[in-house]
């Protein structure tokens, strides 16, 4: 196995030395490199090929946002981590322009190691030419618009108010409409019309509003334009929103901490966007796959590696790398079909994804309901000592099934 390469820089000693200790274990896979600064680092890099920098973001001389800035001219193909202890808005609106990921000091071994195992295997699926091919040159795919990039710093502001949320919003026509359509809809029950964008974002919350953000880009982003196609979409966007919502259920009822619901949440969200990917971009190799779900048992992931040269869950994760999606939630994506493959030994989003797609289905379609086939990972459940939970998530699916099936 060839060993990948990690710079990590950083001023204070102890935090170096506590970073050699922590990844000791890890050196049969990883090459560990240090420097104390900026120009430091930049000298390795030039002597030597490095595949993932972890930088510390105050810093002597040079900011660790101005390091990685650098770093990502003139290394376009090396991942970029700020780790540092400074949290504050500026510093993490800085930090989070030129970084993948921003990681919180102190910061354990297993969460260390987590990230960057996470970022490896999403960096293995980026390289495959055929996903290129298959989604598009990322210079030509469309990124996430400003809106949600303007959401994500409002709501890190804790001075943020509802009115500084909806004025946001009203920026967007589509998006309010959405979000009004959304608050009216008889999902909310409510015996009355919202028309104001202020109460709309106290019923949906802070959180909600940029999964709606993303959903709706994600369907401009990849539209299906063929009418023959649009038959599907009902059904893959009623099991994006079921899944998601169980997903977030599974993860609550274990108590899982901090964001982690929400990344469920928006892990199942996005669970499919893959498929919606081929529908919109697959042609004639769609076509195949179709003909095949339908007429041979070959297990729906095969065959789309098969057809198309990698699996719609390599296909999401190849776009959502490049809009920067957190990699907790692009694992969660990655690997839904065969989560022993992560490194984590707990429950985490992937699981909560994997399991809420396998106990729920969307309405069986006309000789396409393989379409949605996942198979339940008893070993990964096992492994991770949850498989005694499925009773217990079960009831949960049944209740999500119950809410949807009355709206």
């Amino acid at each position: 196995m060839i060993k990948k390469n990690i710079l990590f820089v950083d001023d204070n000693e102890n935090v170096i030395s506590g970073i050699q200790r922590q990844l000791r274990p890890f050196r049969d896979q990883w090459q560990l490199f240090f420097a104390r600064n900026g120009p430091q680092a930049l000298q390795l890099m030039a002597q030597q090929a490095i595949d993932l920098i972890v930088s510390d973001m105050m810093m002597p001389e040079m900011r660790g946002d101005e390091l990685l800035k650098i770093v990502s001219e003139q290394y376009p193909g090396t991942v970029r981590i700020i780790l540092s202890g400074y949290a504050d808005e500026a510093t993490l609106k800085s930090g989070l322009e030129v970084a993948h990921q921003y990681l919180s000091k102190p910061c354990s071994s297993e969460i260390l190691r987590e990230a960057i195992s996470q970022i490896f295997k999403i960096q293995d699926c980026l390289r495959n030419p055929q996903i290129i091919a298959g989604v598009g040159d990322p210079n030509h795919l469309p990124s996430l618009p400003k809106i949600y990039h303007e959401l994500n710093t409002a709501i890190a502001d804790e001075n943020t108010t509802i009115n500084d949320i909806a004025k946001i919003f009203a920026s967007d026509m589509v998006l309010s409409a959405k979000l009004l359509q959304l608050v009216n809809s008889p999902y909310f029950g409510l015996n009355r019309v919202i028309s104001n964008l202020t109460d709309a974002v106290n019923l949906i919350g802070l959180k909600k509003l940029n999964n709606l953000v993303l959903s709706v880009h994600v369907k401009n982003a990849f539209p299906v334009l063929n009418p023959e196609l649009e038959f599907y979409m009902e059904h893959l966007w009623q099991d994006a929103s079921r899944v998601a919502d169980l997903a977030r259920l599974i993860a609550l009822a274990e108590h899982q901490l901090e964001d982690r619901p929400d990344q469920a949440y928006l892990g199942g969200l996005l669970h499919n966007m893959g498929l919606l990917i081929f529908l919109s971009r697959g042609g004639n190799k769609l076509k195949l796959l179709m003909e095949y779900v339908q007429n041979t048992d070959t297990p729906v992931a095969e065959l789309e590696m098969a057809i198309f040269g990698f699996t719609r869950s390599e296909g999401a994760a190849y776009v959502l790398s490049l809009w920067k999606i957190p990699p907790r939630i692009i694992e969660a994506i990655l690997l839904q079909n065969n989560p022993n493959d992560t490194d984590y030994n707990d429950m985490n989003g992937l699981t909560a994804v994997h399991v809420a797609a396998c106990l729920l289905k969307p309405s069986v379609m006309s000789g396409c309901d393989r379409l949605f086939d996942m198979t339940l990972d008893t070993a990964y459940l096992q492994r991770i000592n949850k498989f005694e939970r499925l009773p217990s998530w079960q009831l949960l699916a049944d209740k999500v099934l119950a809410n949807h099936n009355a709206k």
